[in-house]
């Protein structure tokens, strides 16, 4: 019992024990930090490289018959797909493109009766540095949708 009064009463190596007990806190939270920050980088990307491609589609003569150079333009940041993916593991197949047509019969927005929009949509699975998608058990998914108006020649 002395050889624990003694221990508890002894002060000298608290701060050790303090830093191991807490070090491994603070540097998994710095870490999912890191690694949360990385995820938004990527979505924002993805949201940037789909708002080039809506405009490309939106400004086309034929936005239909370019859907293909859209995607390409998206994933490599050139039409004819050469390069690399500006962010990794994210292919031209991963890219949805559809088009909705809007009523404007009551002439709420300017233009014709039918307002046609473009609709960019994609999905990427989140790796990263792998601290959050040890979190999450079903993973990270990353999702983008930007939608641009159709001013060029129209479908």
């Amino acid at each position: 019992m002395t050889l624990f009064k003694s221990f508890i009463r002894n002060k000298r190596g608290g701060v050790i024990v303090e830093s191991a007990l807490i070090l491994p806190l603070m540097i998994s939270a710095g870490l999912s930090g890191l690694d949360a920050s990385n995820m938004l980088i990527q979505n924002h990307k993805l949201e940037g490289q789909l708002a080039m491609a809506g405009t490309y589609l939106s400004k086309s003569d034929n936005p239909v018959a370019r859907e293909s150079a859209a995607k390409n333009l998206a994933v490599t940041g050139d039409i004819s797909g050469t390069g690399p993916a500006r962010v990794k593991g994210w292919t031209a197949g991963d890219i949805t493109v559809s088009y909705l047509a809007t009523s404007n019969t009551n002439g709420d927005y300017r233009g014709e009766s039918n307002i046609e929009t473009v609709k960019i949509y994609t999905e990427l699975d989140y790796k990263g540095f792998g601290i959050l998608s040890s979190i999450m058990p079903n993973g990270i998914t990353i999702k983008a949708e930007v939608q641009e108006r159709i001013v060029g020649g129209g479908l």
